[in-house]
């Protein structure tokens, strides 16, 4: 088991009224990303998650996609994959897919679930160790949804290649 779907998502903050603002999958090797426009009843903004991510809220108005296109053109990157994607942060990032398609009326094709799920006891401690070196290697943009895909894919291969 080489090869897994993987998503990530950063958001407006870390509470119940927060909403995705970036999702980006890997999938069979291909990577997508999209940033997400706001939908009007989306309000809730942390200055904190700004901060750690750099994504404002005129960056989004200005380059983001409306939510129903992102919604349409996730499942449709999908649709060829086993329609499971794998999170290191599930509870977070299937809530806020939950969020996205409710928000615009649309039915996600796919399931978000954990990575630990995966691995063994002493796999998922060293999934947490390798991914605190490769965050702090400097090699990839930490706290973006593209570059975190990435991050959580090198990590989960090493951790099983090392098993």
């Amino acid at each position: 088991m080489n090869s897994i779907n993987i998503i990530d998502i950063e958001a407006s903050g870390l509470h119940f009224d927060s909403y995705p603002i970036e999702v980006a999958v890997l999938v069979d090797g291909r990577r997508k990303s999209w940033l997400i426009k706001p939908e009007p009843k989306w309000q809730h903004w942390c200055n904190t998650a700004e901060s750690m991510h750099g994504i404002t809220r005129e960056m989004l108005q200005k380059e983001g996609i409306e939510a129903a296109r992102v919604a349409i053109e996730l499942n449709e990157f999908l649709s060829s994959s086993k329609a499971v994607l794998y999170s290191d942060a599930a509870y977070w990032d299937a809530g806020w897919m939950d969020t996205l398609y409710f928000s615009v009326n649309q039915i996600k094709q796919f399931h978000v679930d954990s990575i630990f799920n995966l691995l063994n006891e002493v796999q998922q401690a060293q999934f947490n160790i390798e991914k605190e070196r490769l965050t702090a290697s400097g090699k990839y943009r930490h706290h973006r949804a593209g570059a975190d895909v990435e991050i959580i894919n090198e990590v989960f291969k090493l951790v099983i290649a090392q098993s």
